[in-house]
């Protein structure tokens, strides 16, 4: 009989999964670890583990959530503030987040208004919805194909899927329209704002660190950034890390 899959294929997926697994587990490691070191007081040694988590790309929004607790107690409110928005990204409607979010913008040096209410569903939830109707569509598929008086239900599939895409559709124009420009936070203790992109350039304002920026534009190291109130300049892009 012909071998539709080579063994050599079999023996690549296999080590495929068994890194991820090793990859997963590693994650897993450090968050058990990092929860330990919290709950014992050595901040900075749970601020290392959750990041290497964030490393792996294994972080959700509990590790983001985490790794701003653990940098408001370090005092490092810029990288706090960071976290705290990261997770909001991934827990749009978690009171916690929201909450931590709302006293660490209260005591930082430059009140700027907090962004305006996420979108009801994070870019992750639209994604697990989609999947979930495409599945449920499936499912409709088999039990049709199994019993034929679900037969018209799968016949209204089309305008089903139709619906649903341009629901999604519209979702994520609605969040890309909001997310277009990038909002970053800055990390420097306090950093001049110039009218240009060089240090040679007049200085324009004065930001501290936590400030929160909308990100425009790009030249070189600089970022071109704007503030609520329609304040504008451009900043050292290591003064500062997108969200």
């Amino acid at each position: 009989m012909k071998q539709l899959i080579p063994r050599r294929a079999f023996g690549l997926l296999g080590m495929t999964v068994w890194i991820v697994s090793l990859a997963w587990a590693g994650a897993e490691d450090d968050f058990k670890k990092a929860n330990a070191a919290y709950t014992a007081g050595d901040f900075r040694g749970t601020v290392q583990l959750y990041e290497s988590v964030t490393a792996r790309g294994n972080a959700d929004g509990a590790v983001y959530y985490n790794l701003g607790n653990a940098y408001f107690r370090l005092g490092e409110k810029g990288k706090a503030l960071l976290n705290y928005q990261r997770a909001r990204r991934l827990l749009p409607r978690d009171k916690d987040v929201t909450w931590n979010i709302h006293i660490l913008k209260s005591i930082l040096a430059d009140r700027i208004p907090d962004e305006k209410k996420p979108l009801p569903l994070a870019w992750n939830e639209i994604g697990l919805l989609f999947t979930a109707v495409l599945a449920g569509l499936l499912g409709v598929g088999v039990m049709a194909t199994l019993f034929p008086r679900w037969g018209a239900l799968w016949r209204l599939k089309t305008r089903f899927l139709v619906a649903c895409l341009l629901t999604f559709f519209l979702l994520g124009a609605v969040q890309w329209i909001k997310t277009r420009d990038p909002r970053a936070v800055v990390l420097a203790k306090e950093i001049f704002t110039r009218y240009g992109p060089s240090e040679a350039e007049t200085k324009a304002f004065l930001l501290h660190e936590g400030a929160e920026v909308s990100v425009l534009d790009e030249s070189g190291d600089w970022f071109y950034i704007t503030l609520p109130n329609k304040s504008s300049g451009w900043i050292p892009r290591s003064s500062v890390e997108v969200i």
